[in-house]
């Protein structure tokens, strides 16, 4: 008996290590090997921030003001005191046309208008003395031949004028166009092709005028915001419109905008070319989102990661966008996670793990 029984106790021994061996690899293995893993996916947080959208265009500085000068006269240039580059005063005499015959012109009818004024005085005598002697008629002709007389001698005078040549404002010369001797025609009509005599322009004040699109007209008016940068200089300049058009150009649907440049110093030159920042709509604090985090449509949407990490879509109602960032209105809180990026490798209710853009969170 006691032999049965020790082969007997033996099987069960054996089968209890067999079972034994069966399950605990099993168990082993369920500890290194984990469930399937949940999909690394790239995300972006809701959060709250300043939100400013603008407009950045190009364009070229001008200056505030310039003209070529011309003569109203005709004659030899007799001598002209500027050249390219001189700084020149409003009020400044730089030139002089030859003014031999206005000379004689003017001495012509200065005579005229004093013997057309000895009649008239005559005439004011005899009617003081004895009034109804003259004819009112003859009264009448000495009275006309004396204004017509003083007109041509203040029309002399104005000429004479003309030949001295004045600068408008101040500036600085930029084109010599005439030397001395030089014959200067007359200017005396915008479609007279005429010899300029210099061309000023005014410098120390410039003009940077651009086009607005008609679709971000409603945000542009005097005042608001421009960020300037000359390309040249490295120089960033904060101005504001100075002024528009206030119309929509019909050709290019574009609205004329301008603004002014203190440029004192001269360390600008007309002719540089400038990018313009122009501030079209500003907010403060709202919820903000990546622009690659939302689909912008007809009715945009979102995916979020939810509390159980699994993926959900979500409408959203957006509001203002910049380059790369999205105002939202409605449908997300702050600090939400969103699927950032591509939607390709997951899908709606796929369980994920969340990996801030950016290394946030």
């Amino acid at each position: 008996m006691s032999r049965r029984k020790t082969i007997v106790i033996a099987i069960i021994a054996i089968f209890l290590i067999g079972i034994l061996l069966y399950f605990v690899p099993l168990s082993s293995k369920s500890k290194i090997l984990p469930k399937e893993d949940a999909k690394p996916v790239a995300v972006a947080e809701v959060t709250r921030q300043d939100l400013i959208r603008g407009i950045t265009l190009s364009a070229e500085l001008r200056p505030y003001q310039e003209i070529d000068l011309h003569a109203k006269v005709a004659g030899y240039l007799k001598f002209i005191t500027v050249d390219i580059g001189d700084q020149v005063k409003k009020g400044q005499v730089i030139a002089k046309i030859d003014t031999d015959e206005l000379t004689a012109d003017l001495a012509h009818a200065t005579a005229a208008y004093h013997d057309a004024k000895l009649d008239y005085d005559r005439t004011e005598a005899v009617i003081k003395k004895q009034p109804g002697l003259l004819a009112q008629q003859e009264v009448d002709d000495v009275h006309a031949k004396f204004e017509m007389a003083k007109a041509n001698m203040e029309h002399a005078k104005t000429f004479m004028d003309y030949s001295t040549i004045i600068v408008p404002f101040d500036g600085v010369v930029t084109k010599r166009y005439a030397d001395p001797g030089a014959f200067i025609q007359a200017s005396v009509s915008s479609g007279t092709q005429t010899l300029p005599i210099v061309h000023i322009a005014e410098n120390k004040r410039l003009r940077l005028d651009f086009p607005i699109p008609e679709a971000d007209v409603p945000f542009v008016r005097v005042g608001t915001p421009v960020a300037i940068t000359i390309k040249a200089t490295g120089q960033t300049i904060s101005t504001v419109v100075a002024r528009t058009a206030n119309k929509v150009d019909s050709s290019t649907r574009t609205m004329e905008t301008e603004v002014d440049i203190n440029n004192a110093d001269l360390r600008l030159t007309p002719g540089m070319y400038a990018v313009v920042n122009v501030n079209l709509e500003g907010k403060t604090g709202v919820l903000t989102l990546p622009i690659q985090a939302v689909s912008i449509s007809d009715q945009p949407n979102v995916w979020v990661v939810n509390s159980k990490k699994e993926i959900e879509e979500r409408p959203v109602t957006i509001g203002m966008q910049t380059p790369d960032k999205v105002e939202i209105l409605d449908g997300l809180n702050e600090g939400d996670q969103v699927v950032f990026g591509s939607r390709d490798n997951v899908s709606i209710g796929m369980k994920v793990d969340p990996k801030p853009v950016g290394g946030r969170l």
